[in-house]
């Protein structure tokens, strides 16, 4: 990290307190994980994991192997709670199923709603184990080992069946007048099939990884009485289901969450237990800041985008919906960071796509429309300062506001984007490219003044290309984008056949062909201008960065060489 002297200290500093931290967790987790498996004697690791092994004393000085056993463990014992909930559910689920194929109605209502009880019964149990492991994920493993070498836990798998938990749990409409209490039990069944099959699916994904076997529904299968199960009007199977559940969620509860200590972290009151801060940003600022943005519309153009932190993706989604806190900043802010590195190195990437594309154009294709056609190009390239000082106003905020840590060699680092647009921006302040500059000049005028602006654009647009290749190309190992970037090729064809049809023939006049590619050069800068502006309202306006004033007398970071401060 390039870092002042001062900064250096404090962040040396920081790095090893959150180290003592996350060390002072584990330590308390592993050593009550040991004490419940010797207890309850139930632990099926295998040598990898092995709980007697990720605890002996040679060991347990190793936060790293310490840490990845502790997860491990966690993650294999979540793992056949997860199965063990769905098994039951199962149980209920056939009966239903019975009741149902036999057109016995008030019986599969009943079971139905027996059904839709053990499932908010959960509610608890899966609270604990969700906040359990979303604490963990919050982790910034960064600051500890390699990214590449550290387990992550199963909050996904978690997270998928404690949203359902909460939907049903939180259910309040009402039933469909025009529908029976009978096919509105149907709905509601389909809906826990669905749940069902979708859950089954990613446990048994993780399953896989950690061994879990599937013994648990057969063993339970035998133990059933066979002529209770075909009796068809026989409870007595829902009822001992329910029974063993609500045992099941207490004791889940008792063992693996009240006992593992998470609360003393989740809802610290000891100095010991309460996160380090970080003395070289504003971290409460920050806070509110992150709030602030992460609460607008505009991340919803960034759908098609995850990043890959710890080689692990996190879409915009999971990176946006949890309440910003002091133990989740840090790792937040490196998220959101990150994010819009993604997002804005895409737009430049499409950006500078664009200006060759339509520049191409000009040059090549339109040699009888040269001059004018240049003209419009470059008051389109003007016009498109909107967007970037747009652009550049956010990186500002986000560095005053906390959020937005310069560190040259991390992934989240924005500076080679900041120093790109700062460089475009520049460019603007130089040279004046508006179409108003060649008002009221004569041919011969228009003549001189586009070929100077001409070599000033050719050497604009190699300079460009050396700050988009910096930035692009490790961008794989950060971002995953499912939308292809624009293509040089691609979009020059797309502008010609656009207005294709005013070309009839080869034989076409010499007017014709003046109107043609007056019209292809101006639907290419309108599709530029219309990027531009979509840009300027997703990345800017609809971030909510207008909103986040309380920065503005922040000092900008001494590390960002920044031209000029539009945020001022």
């Amino acid at each position: 990290m390039a870092l002042r002297p001062d900064q250096g200290i404090y962040c040396r500093s920081y790095h090893k307190k959150y180290k003592l931290y996350i060390e002072r967790f584990v330590t308390h987790v592993g050593l009550r994980i040991k004490i419940s498996e010797k207890i309850n004697q139930t632990s099926n690791l295998n040598n990898t994991t092995d709980i007697e092994k990720a605890f002996e004393p040679n060991k347990y000085r190793e936060l790293m192997c310490n840490y990845q056993y502790t997860i491990s463990v966690l993650n294999y014992k979540y793992t056949i709670i997860l199965k063990k909930f769905l098994d039951y559910i199962a149980i209920i689920m056939c009966k239903c199923q019975q009741f149902h194929e036999r057109n016995l109605s008030e019986n599969f209502i009943h079971c139905v709603i027996v059904l839709e009880e053990q499932v908010k019964q959960s509610k608890t149990m899966f609270e604990n184990l969700h906040n359990a492991m979303k604490f963990i994920s919050y982790i910034d493993i960064r600051f500890l080992f390699f990214e590449n070498m550290v387990l992550h836990p199963i909050i996904d798998e978690i997270d998928f069946i404690y949203q359902f938990v909460l939907e049903i749990s939180l259910e309040t409409r009402s039933f469909d007048l025009n529908k029976s209490p009978n096919q509105e039990s149907e709905i509601k069944f389909e809906n826990f099939i669905k749940f069902y099959t979708d859950a089954s699916n990613r446990v048994n994904n993780i399953s896989h990884n950690y061994n879990v076997n599937n013994t648990f529904i057969i063993t339970n299968w035998t133990t059933i009485n066979i002529a209770e199960w075909h009796n068809e009007n026989n409870f007595d199977i829902l009822y001992s289901t329910s029974s063993t559940l609500n045992k099941f969620y207490n004791e889940t509860i008792e063992i693996w969450y009240k006992n593992l200590v998470f609360e003393r972290f989740l809802n610290p009151t000891s100095l010991k237990c309460i996160p380090p801060k970080d003395k070289t940003i504003n971290q409460n600022d920050g806070i509110e800041a992150l709030t602030i943005l992460l609460q607008e519309s505009g991340w919803e153009s960034m759908n098609h985008i995850s990043i890959i932190y710890c080689s692990k993706l996190f879409d915009v989604d999971h990176i946006i919906k949890d309440p910003i806190s002091e133990i989740n900043f840090q790792i937040k802010k490196e998220h959101v960071s990150q994010l819009l590195r993604c997002r804005y190195g895409e737009v430049i990437k499409n950006y500078y796509t664009l200006l060759s594309a339509i520049f191409y154009l000009c040059i090549k294709d339109a040699s009888t429309y040269y001059h004018n056609c240049l003209i419009q190009l470059f008051n389109s390239f003007n016009k498109s300062q909107k967007m970037l000082q747009g652009l550049y106003e956010a990186l500002i905020i986000l560095n005053k506001s906390s959020i937005w840590s310069v560190n040259f060699s991390s992934k989240s680092s924005l500076k080679i984007i900041s120093k790109c647009i700062e460089y475009i921006i520049n460019s603007f302040m130089i040279n004046k490219f508006s179409q108003n500059n060649f008002i009221d000049k004569n041919d011969n005028e228009k003549f001189v003044m586009v070929e100077s602006f001409l070599k000033t654009f050719e050497n604009f647009l190699q300079e460009f290309y050396l700050y988009l290749h910096r930035e692009k190309k490790l961008m794989y190992t950060r971002c995953y984008i499912n939308k292809p970037y624009y293509r040089k090729l691609k979009k020059i064809k797309e502008f010609k056949n656009i207005v294709s049809t005013l070309k009839n023939s080869i034989n076409t006049s010499k007017n014709q062909n003046l109107e043609y590619h007056m019209q292809m050069i101006h639907n290419a800068c309108n599709y530029f201008d219309n990027f531009c502006e979509d840009v300027y309202i997703s990345c800017y306006k609809n971030l909510g960065f207008r909103k986040v004033s309380d920065c503005q007398n922040i000092k900008l970071d001494d590390k960002l060489e920044f031209t000029e401060d539009l945020s001022t």
